[in-house]
């Protein structure tokens, strides 16, 4: 960085906001003396957030020489870094933090690693919470999928069924009340139908809807009297297997409510990867 850094710094920048100190002020102090300090010292995996950056920021103020503690816009600012979502952005605020030190006249400063204190046992700990509770939500949104998503794709194979003529015998909706005071409708439909001259009984609505009430309402069996005549769709491989509701039409959409829940599972899987790697990684780091 050139001598002449500081002087070409914009005169309405030269002042941070809460600090009485300028660049300006820094440069009257100049040093000989050189910090040797990289990235790699920092506990910090991968820099791709102003959270990351912050680290910097407080091995400064832990070195500091001026009486003022700086902030993390102030550096941002002076090394004209907007963000921090990558090394090379980091190493610039970096630089720009070491030539502030060095300008200041620091000549003894702690590692990052000694002036920034972190305990490794709660890290340890975070990351053994972290991952127990992402195992413990992605198994349960795998497990409601697996039997939520089972009747969903049944659902979906009955598109090509065979339709052929059939009857209700009865029907009626079966109501309970919940813990909290709500009430549920169940509907139920017996039906017969005919297939290769053949007469079957039937009591599937949809696959998806047979075993949920939340499609349901008090008056469901309206649409389903005895004695009416309905289509009923077969299963060509086995005409015992019938629905009344095929394909999409007997999806119950309620259940795919489910759906993201698997998908903050994926997320936090990779989150926890990305925590465990920069853990890692700073360890060995700190063991060079």
């Amino acid at each position: 960085m050139s001598d002449n850094f500081w002087d070409q710094l914009p005169e309405n920048d030269s002042k941070e906001k809460g600090d009485d100190s300028s660049f300006k002020n820094i440069d009257s102090q100049r040093s000989e003396t050189k910090i040797h300090v990289t990235l790699d010292e920092f506990p910090v995996g991968t820099w791709n957030s102003d959270n990351d950056a912050r680290f910097i920021v407080d091995w400064y103020n832990a070195n500091r020489v001026s009486e003022n503690k700086k902030t993390l816009e102030f550096f941002k600012a002076g090394s004209g870094v907007e963000s921090i979502y990558s090394r090379s952005q980091a190493q610039k605020l970096l630089d720009f933090t070491i030539h502030t030190l060095e300008q200041e006249g620091c000549t003894v400063w702690e590692s990052p690693q000694s002036s920034i204190e972190i305990s490794a046992g709660a890290k340890i700990g975070s990351l053994f919470f972290g991952w127990g509770f992402a195992g413990i939500w992605c198994t349960v949104s795998f497990v409601a999928v697996f039997f939520v998503g089972g009747p969903v794709l049944a659902d979906l194979g009955t598109s090509d069924w065979n339709a052929t003529n059939g009857v209700i015998i009865d029907s009626g909706v079966d109501t309970s009340s919940g813990s909290e005071g709500g009430t549920t409708y169940c509907l139920w439909v017996d039906y017969q139908y005919t297939y290769d001259n053949e007469t079957f009984d039937g009591d599937v609505v949809s696959y998806s809807k047979q075993n949920s009430c939340s499609s349901w309402s008090e008056e469901a069996d309206d649409d389903y009297p005895s004695g009416k005549e309905i289509t009923v769709y077969v299963n060509p491989d086995n005409p015992y297997d019938a629905v009344l509701e095929t394909g999409v039409s007997g999806v119950d959409f309620a259940a795919c409510c489910i759906l993201p829940f698997p998908l903050i599972g994926i997320v936090l899987f990779i989150g926890m990867l990305r925590a465990t790697f920069g853990t890692v990684s700073s360890f060995f780091n700190k063991q060079e």
